[in-house]
């Protein structure tokens, strides 16, 4: 977010007044997020799983210099699954879990001036991103006599989240753009909790494309 601020600033004051025309552009992209496994922690906790889920890419920018924006965006996904296993003093479990990452973020974009036909973008922000992740399964004891249980926990919490890519818009009309968007998610907890244990076993680094429209008014 400094980052961002940083150069949201600068551009500000070296930029004549009249080239800071306001404009504000809302964008929407369906696409991919892409999430590779993290660390193994068997047998206390694993395997590692990701995968590939449904994405979903909103933001609103405004336009502060011919070629300058800031703005904010929600960069959602559907779930991704895998099968673990987890041994918890005095039990096991074995469960699905059910993980997905929601990014928030301010964003600054710096790219070609937007009036262009075909405008480009590289975009930096930083911000929140909810980790949730859902476990349904069974749990029995480390010793006789063994009967299992059902067993289901939520694990849920806010991390920063830095986001890095780039935005291709071409022009339909004077106002309706056709958008092509590409992020890629740094999430600042490594998958550890405090004491350095593995928390879910999915990478904190989540890549995200997609395309769709945009609207300038």
């Amino acid at each position: 977010m400094r980052i961002a601020a940083a150069i949201a600033a600068a551009a500000l004051s070296v930029l004549p007044a009249q080239e800071a025309r306001g404009q504000t552009t809302v964008g929407v992209a369906a696409g991919a997020s892409h999430q590779e496994p993290g660390a193994n922690d068997l047998p206390y906790l694993g395997p590692p799983f990701g995968g590939t889920s449904a994405a979903l890419i909103g933001m609103i920018d405004h336009r502060i210099a011919s070629a300058i924006t800031i703005g904010g965006e929600a960069s959602l996904a559907s779930a991704i699954s895998g099968d673990q296993s987890q041994r918890a003093s005095p039990s096991t479990r074995a469960f699905t879990s059910r993980h997905r990452d929601s990014v928030f973020s301010g964003v600054v974009k710096v790219g070609t001036p937007i009036d262009r036909r075909v405008h480009g973008a590289f975009a930096l922000g930083g911000g929140l991103a909810y980790r949730r992740t859902a476990r349904d399964g069974t749990t029995a004891p480390l010793l006789p006599p063994s009967s299992r249980s059902p067993y289901n926990e939520v694990i849920s919490d806010f991390v920063f989240a830095y986001s890095l890519g780039g935005d291709v818009d071409v022009r339909v009309s004077e106002r309706i753009r056709i958008l092509a968007v590409a992020r890629w998610h740094l999430l600042h907890d490594d998958d550890l909790q405090d004491d350095g244990v593995v928390k879910r076993g999915v990478s904190s680094k989540v890549f995200r494309a997609g395309a769709g429209m945009s609207w300038r008014f």
